[in-house]
Formats: C-alpha cells, sequence, structure tokens
C-alpha cells in the first residue's frame, strides 16, 4: 500500500470497526488530510478500491450506508457483497437494454 493508504487503514482500523462505526470519504479525507478528487472523493474511493483489490484490506461499504468500515461478520461481508451484487445486476441489465436499443433501431 502506498502512504495515503496507509493512513486510511491505520484510520479505519482504529475508528471504523464495524458498520455501526463506520465513516463517509469525507470524514476519511479530513482525517487523512487527503485531496478528494472530485465532488464525490474519487480519490478516496479509488484508494480504498485499490486496498480491497491488491492488499488485502476487508473494508465494507453500500450505496445506502453511507461510509465505510472494517468488516467484522459475515452478516456485515453479506451486506457490502449483496449491495455489490445488484449494482453490478443493474450495470448487466443496463449494458443488455442498450444493445437491445442499438439492434431493435437498425432493424426498424
Amino acid at each position: 500500500m502506498n502512504e495515503e493508504q496507509q493512513r486510511i487503514a491505520e484510520y479505519l482500523s482504529s475508528n471504523a470497526v464495524g458498520y455501526s462505526n463506520r465513516k463517509t470519504s469525507s470524514q476519511i479525507r479530513n482525517h487523512c488530510n487527503l485531496e478528494s478528487g472530485g465532488l464525490t472523493n474519487e480519490h478516496i474511493r479509488d484508494l480504498i478500491r485499490d486496498m480491497i483489490l491488491n492488499h488485502g484490506f476487508c473494508t465494507g461499504s453500500t450505496n445506502y450506508g453511507n461510509g465505510y468500515w472494517i468488516v467484522q461478520n459475515e452478516d456485515e461481508l453479506n451486506l457490502s457483497t449483496d449491495d455489490l451484487q445488484r449494482r453490478a445486476d443493474g450495470v448487466i441489465r443496463r449494458k443488455d437494454a442498450l444493445r437491445t436499443n442499438w439492434e431493435n433501431q437498425q432493424n426498424g
């Protein structure tokens, strides 16, 4: 992990253990003195995504839960992974609809 990710890991490990202690990307940005990367803290979200994908960090989040937390149990893991699955399903539905719309226009 890079130095910014180390700061995030330390902050979350000390302050966001479990869903009930989740921290928003703005709280993380402010506490760790990081750049936002945009209105929705894209830089913070990118750092955390990389921590999960490439550094074995077990951080949960949901679209509706407003924050990140260190996953503590199977229920918290399911909360986060179920949300990711719903989002993935939505992207696939949109992709399929776009393909269908294109084909309908070409054949119409």
